[in-house]
């Protein structure tokens, strides 16, 4: 029997176009349903055979090593329309058939930042491991720790994170406060650039004396300057990128 199923096997192999892959589909001795790309053991039970990508497992099943891999070692990809590594990143994940949730940092940038720490993307998790950026080597070492196959056995989605709540605009756009002080130097002059190249009228409060340095020290947690003020943003230092999305996000809308 069991030199019967290998012959079965092995003429399928060689019945199979050039460069073709192989998925098998069986039930090992557990009763547990595994697709591979590899032939089963002797043991094997209910033993069929297809090309990969031809015909996708009935009702959306997985094989079980891959089911093991996705309830141990979840993967998320953290991208946006960032160019050709975000590109190389999607596809890598295609290539090997890893079911994934995609997210766009911009529906939640604080979550995002808080969970990559920075700003960059792509980013990877694989469970709890993260990998910045788009390496290869760095890719296949993370998805082979986890037990995903290196080729896909299935073809698979990328599952779409939750849409994240609309936060409401604000009626009016509220005040906007620019903490400086008198040594604060090109940082304090790229934050008033920065306010009035967009238009926006702010009052700029001079932090000098002890009552005003221990008020900054409550506002802000510290008494670094420049501190924006806007809404219920507040932003120490200078960076044009969380500047402008403060102002953007507390109502002060760029002109188009």
């Amino acid at each position: 029997m069991k030199k019967a199923l290998v012959l079965q096997l092995a003429l399928w192999i060689l019945a199979a176009p050039l460069g073709a892959a192989q998925l098998y589909r069986w039930v090992d001795e557990k009763g547990n349903v595994e697709w591979r790309d590899t032939p089963p053991p002797p043991t094997a039970k209910k033993v069929e055979q297809r090309k990969v990508g031809a015909t996708p497992p009935p009702g959306g099943e997985l094989p079980y090593s891959l089911q093991l891999a996705v309830k141990n070692f979840p993967v998320t990809l953290w991208t946006t329309s960032c160019g050709d590594a975000c590109d190389k990143a999607r596809a890598h994940l295609s290539r090997r058939g890893v079911p994934h949730t995609e997210k766009n940092p911009q529906s939640d940038f604080e979550t995002f930042k808080k969970v990559t720490g920075g700003s960059e993307v792509p980013v990877l998790f694989v469970g709890n491991n993260r990998v910045k950026g788009y390496l290869e080597p760095d890719w296949d070492a993370a998805l082979d720790f986890a037990g995903y196959p290196k080729t896909a056995l299935v073809q698979v989605k990328p599952k779409p994170a939750p849409d994240s709540p609309q936060k409401p605009a604000p009626a009016e756009a509220g005040p906007v406060r620019l903490y400086t002080n008198t040594q604060c130097g090109p940082n304090c002059d790229e934050a008033r650039k920065l306010l009035a190249g967009r238009g926006i009228g702010f009052q700029e409060i001079a932090v000098e004396t002890p009552p005003q340095i221990e008020d900054l020290r409550k506002l802000s947690g510290d008494t670094f300057v420049p501190v924006l003020v806007s809404g219920r943003f507040v932003v120490r230092g200078f960076s044009p990128s969380e500047y402008n999305r403060a102002l953007d996000e507390s109502g002060h809308r760029r002109e188009q």
